[in-house]
């Protein structure tokens, strides 16, 4: 019996808890030419069911936990898998079995043992069937000019994404897009030429979104974006953004180029509406303002969400133009050792001296700047700084220090990272120990295997490198043997509590005991008390750094304190470590 291309591309998922059964069976269908995936139980297929959608299900009756009865029904009130055709496979040959097995939903019903020859011809019989129907739905469901969606599956699209938004705490866009002026092409040019146009900017779309969203021709020279999972406003932004700039690039048609420009409405759940007519609605309208406003743009439903939008991008061009402009500065918080209080290094800390709201702190632009991608710029902007101004403390005869500096994801995965590195300090003549880099805990754990790699490669740099925000939750010791570290720098919420709280304090000992076997210093953030220092030192902590001995400083408060040779007043906190003499007291 020979396979059709669509049916040898089918995908058959196998349901038996038995693994010589379900091992049996899977066989069978992969010797003619299936995809297969198996599953031990009805949970399981579930999982894999939802994970992605199978041709068709070999299931088991009789199975622990899920019965191959229960899952079916729970396929078939699903609308996303009610179509997917179900063979029941059972040891039960008695009518009850077989009329229970259809009445959930099953399309067939095979005995064990198995008849190899029965099975295949079933199987190759409903993948048929299946494909003939998927052939009609797809027509009755699609647009024949663009192969889009068509307004009869919108709402069923949009509803679905709805119902995970719900399930999951997440946000759906809806973007109603027009065109500008399409009656004019086609009276210009033609209704064929009319009919390319819409081809192009289809697949123009389909170009600007996820897989996961969906893109529907709703008529005529109108479509409707559903985006799904916006996990943030400025997801949605750029989304919107990008549909606007890919649509007005130029068009070749015949002899004629030209550009056409669309009006974008956006409507998001659950902010603006909890039901999908709804958001169309409320989307709708927003298109509309948008060409009222002069076409070529895009509106958001809510005034509110407006604001907050347009300031959004009032920041992403306010940063650009920081670049360009040189606005950003950096600050210099020192670290101190707690042995005998010399100060061991800088962090060099960025701020925005924005020109209308004063001195920024990174908490106020960063995240912006990371989805605008802007952060990779500003951060190759932080090391060449830093490195100059390394080298005007040493013109200036002040003893060098290393200068830690933060490094982005972005930075880090970027290829020749290192290189990059070395061309700048051979530019300013730095020697690689004055620059020490630090990488967010979850950074290097997201592929900790390829972080040993670069992180080798920064090593034969010959740069510092220090693990920051430790004690988050990220890392284990396992991998932070393999990281060629230098320091770890222990995150504030690991250590608040060390003064009052012991299990704290014995963690904190642990901790630092396997960092110095490892040959790792141990530096403190965020140390803002006599009592917090004392307790790190007793515990063996060699630096801190923090507001209690210097809070960051701007270059030339930095350049005086290093003048003056300040140090951290270690007498104090071994004074706070000395016990109490006997009937001191307060009473």
């Amino acid at each position: 019996m020979e396979l059709n291309s669509d049916e040898v591309a089918a995908e058959i998922l196998v349901v038996d808890d038995t693994a010589a059964d379900r091992q049996f069976l899977a066989e069978v269908v992969r010797r003619y030419g299936y995809r297969v995936r198996e599953a031990d139980s009805g949970e399981r297929a579930l999982e894999a069911v939802v994970a992605a959608v199978p041709d068709l299900i070999l299931l088991d009756v009789d199975m622990p936990g899920m019965s191959g009865f229960a899952l079916c029904t729970a396929l078939k009130r699903s609308p996303q898998h009610a179509g997917i055709p179900v063979i029941f496979i059972s040891v039960f040959d008695d009518a009850p079995s077989k009329v229970a097995a259809f009445n959930c939903g099953g399309i067939d019903y095979v005995v064990k043992p198995i008849n190899v020859a029965e099975l295949r011809a079933r199987v190759h019989a409903h993948l048929q069937q299946k494909q003939a129907r998927d052939r009609l739905d797809f027509r009755a469901g699609h647009d024949p000019l663009t192969g889009l969606p068509n307004r009869s599956l919108l709402a069923d699209r949009l509803q679905q994404a709805l119902n995970h938004a719900e399930r999951y705490g997440s946000q759906v866009a809806v973007a109603y897009v027009d065109l500008d002026r399409f009656k004019d092409i086609n009276d210009r040019f033609g209704h064929d030429a009319g009919d390319r146009l819409l081809r192009e900017i289809a697949g123009r779309l389909r170009g600007c979104v996820r897989d996961s969203d969906t893109i529907v021709r709703v008529g005529g020279d109108e479509f409707v974006l559903v985006l799904h999972d916006q996990g943030s406003e400025s997801m949605t932004l750029h989304a919107v953004q990008r549909v606007l700039e890919r649509v007005v690039e130029p068009i070749s048609l015949g002899d004629c180029s030209f550009s056409v420009s669309c009006s974008i409405g956006v409507a998001c759940f659950p902010q603006d509406g909890g039901d999908g007519d709804t958001l169309l609605t409320y989307a709708d309208a927003a298109m509309y303002r948008a060409k009222e406003l002069g076409r070529n743009n895009f509106q958001f439903y809510t005034s509110a969400l407006n604001s907050r939008l347009a300031a959004r991008m009032a920041m992403e061009n306010g940063l650009r133009q920081a670049l360009d402009r040189d606005e950003f500065v950096l600050h210099y918080q020192p670290r101190a050792a707690t042995c005998d209080g010399r100060v061991t290094g800088l962090e060099a800390l960025i701020r925005w001296q924005h020109p209308e709201r004063g001195l920024l702190p990174p908490r106020g632009f960063i995240r912006v700047a990371e989805e605008a991608g802007l952060i990779d710029r500003i951060g190759d902007w932080i090391v060449r700084a830093a490195c100059r101004q390394h080298g005007a403390w040493q013109a200036q005869g002040i003893a060098p220090l290393p200068i830690a500096v933060n490094v982005s994801g972005v930075q880090f995965r970027r290829a020749g990272f290192a290189r990059s590195l070395a061309a700048v300090l051979r530019e300013h003549g730095i020697a690689p120990q004055w620059l020490e880099l630090e990488f967010a805990e979850s950074l290097l754990m997201r592929d900790p295997a390829a972080s040993v790699g670069i992180l080798g490669e920064l090593r034969d740099l010959g740069v510092g490198l220090a693990l920051d925000d430790f004690g988050t939750g990220f890392s284990n010791f396992g991998w932070l043997k393999k990281f060629p570290l230098d320091r770890i720098k222990l995150d504030p919420g690991f250590t608040v509590d060390a003064v009052r709280d012991a299990d704290t304090r014995a963690v904190l000992d642990a901790v630092i005991a396997v960092a110095h076997n490892l040959r790792l210093k141990v530096t403190a953030e965020s140390v803002e008390s006599l009592e917090l220092l004392a307790a790190l030192t007793e515990l063996g902590c060699d630096e801190i750094q923090g507001d209690y001995f210097s809070n960051a400083l701007p270059v030339h408060a930095c350049t005086g304190f290093l003048r003056r040779g300040w140090g951290l007043p270690v007498a104090h906190a071994q004074a706070a470590l000395a016990p109490v003499p006997a009937g001191a007291g307060n009473g």
